[in-house]
């Protein structure tokens, strides 16, 4: 009896055993399963049905996989390839990394007549930040170029007898080959310079309308842009900016079509600038003019990667024009997803490290870079370093190797992490997740074009786990808020159940 007794004891414990484990191993399994349950479901309504979906999570301490769907399916990422390009820089360039540009001259300098008897050069060093708005007061719309004539005179220059030169030969001076025409007018398809100058952009103001239907006129140009043809068709109508600039590559006229809401007051869109450093010079040569310093030669010679071979003069530098370090200004470029800032750290980074400040090099450094760090490279396709491009392809895995890399890294961690927006809070996570769980407890990365919606970044989840999570949609049917809210759902599928 005892026998038949301890022979049902060890029975029931085996069931209870395989009970248990079947259990454990099910609970396991369930938290991907209902994940993936509710993708699914989501894909079978009319906004998410013809969409193509990649998600990648994995643990920030270990790295380790969290949860999937699609992790390796390449898709057009927009703006949250900055991520890459902004992790790649950090590494590379270091985060107390800072741009110079140099102020500089050809022949002599009289110090007892204060006349320099030769050309003055701005050589730029491709710094996105120069009298950027990020980085002055909105009324200081002249701060670097007083800046400069305050320090030639400090120095003792009053008179300069050659012409002003801008040196612009450290970029490739060319955008992206594949931006789209729609784009490139914007002041979002700001193209990088050698010498950029107030983030490449103008602003367009138009005169308020009266009633909808009605034309609507230029008042001015801000700052004034010289040389430059604008042709507007421009009409008062709807309740949003809907006007589009359209300008090709180094080129000066401009067209400008769509509508503006009747307004009361005037109303301004921005345009991507042409030629910036042109209008650096033209700021420089007023402002020495009101501190008394006379510049002979009203001409500006301008010098590329193509000619430069032509200037060999000894030059003497008089001031060194530092920019703020790498990560402040990695910090504005993922927090305001500034294009001209990403296209501008993408070809520094294909300079100090390939030798050449082309978007070709851009490509082949960072590609090398990711190769070096471990990353299987098969299914990324950079084209450019903000995600303007539409031929841009990542997959969900590759944004989340990204960030495990980056909270990995001691060394780049704190600023690359801070750069990211804060759902609910700030830059473009500012609508996302507000009033959930989402709201301060997700920084990332958003991207954004049409038919493309993604976010890269990272989360703590319910259970306390921290996570490196992207998530991409391409060619959803519905409009960019609604799949916004159904990418806020999944999110906080993903915080509640792992």
């Amino acid at each position: 009896m005892r026998g038949k007794f301890t022979h049902c004891y060890k029975t029931m414990k085996i069931k209870l055993l395989y009970l248990f484990v079947s259990f454990f191993i099910a609970g396991e399994a369930f938290p991907q399963q209902n994940l993936t349950d509710f993708i699914n479901d989501l894909k079978k309504e009319n906004e998410l049905i013809n969409a193509s979906i990649s998600l990648c999570a994995v643990d920030a301490r270990t790295g380790t996989v969290v949860c999937e769907y699609n992790p390796k399916l390449s898709l057009s990422p927009a703006s949250t390839m900055k991520i890459i390009t902004t992790a790649s820089a950090l590494q590379l360039l270091g985060k107390d990394f800072r741009y110079e540009t140099l102020l500089q001259y050809s022949g002599t300098f009289d110090k007892e007549t204060g006349t320099l008897n030769g050309d003055f050069y701005i050589k730029g060093s491709g710094d996105p930040s120069l009298n950027s708005e990020y980085f002055r007061k909105p009324e200081d719309t002249f701060y670097v170029a007083n800046k400069w004539a305050s320090v030639l005179k400090d120095k003792g220059v009053k008179k300069i007898t050659g012409q002003l030169v801008v040196d612009v030969s450290c970029f490739e001076e060319d955008i992206p080959a594949n931006w789209v025409w729609g784009d490139m007018g914007n002041y979002f398809g700001a193209a990088p310079s050698g010498l950029s100058y107030t983030d490449n952009k103008f602003y367009i103001v138009y005169k308020p309308a009266a009633k909808s239907g009605d034309s609507m006129s230029i008042s001015k140009l801000v700052p004034h842009v010289d040389n430059i043809t604008i042709s507007s068709y421009v009409k008062a109508g709807g309740k949003e900016d809907n006007a589009t600039v359209y300008r090709a590559p180094q080129s000066n006229d401009i067209k400008i079509s769509g509508t503006l809401p009747v307004s009361e007051k005037s109303l301004s869109i921005e345009g991507s600038l042409p030629f910036p450093e042109q209008l650096l010079a033209k700021h420089l040569q007023q402002a020495m003019a009101i501190k008394g310093i006379e510049l002979t030669n009203k001409t500006v010679l301008k010098i590329t990667a193509y000619n430069k071979k032509q200037y060999t003069q000894k030059l003497t530098t008089l001031y060194t024009n530092k920019s703020a370090a790498l990560d402040k200004i990695i910090f504005f470029t993922n927090l305001h997803s500034n294009n001209q800032y990403a296209e501008s750290i993408f070809r520094t980074v294909a300079l100090k490290k390939g030798g050449w400040g082309s978007n070709a090099q851009g490509i082949q450094t960072i590609t090398n870079h990711l190769k070096t760090k471990g990353f299987d490279t098969n299914g990324l396709f950079i084209t450019d370093g903000s995600g303007l491009s539409r031929s841009d392809a990542v997959t969900s895995e590759h944004l989340t190797k990204i960030l495990y890399m980056m909270c990995s890294d001691t060394t780049t961690k704190t600023a690359f992490i801070n750069s990211l927006p804060v759902a609910g809070v700030s830059g473009s996570l500012r609508n996302l997740g507000k009033g959930t769980a989402l709201e301060n407890n997700f920084k990332a990365k958003s991207g954004y074009i049409t038919r493309v919606r993604s976010y890269a970044g990272y989360m703590k989840t319910k259970s306390g786990k921290d996570i490196c999570v992207s998530l991409i949609i391409n060619n959803f049917n519905g409009s960019p808020s609604d799949t916004r809210k159904r990418m806020e759902q999944i999110f906080l599928k993903i915080h509640d159940i792992f």
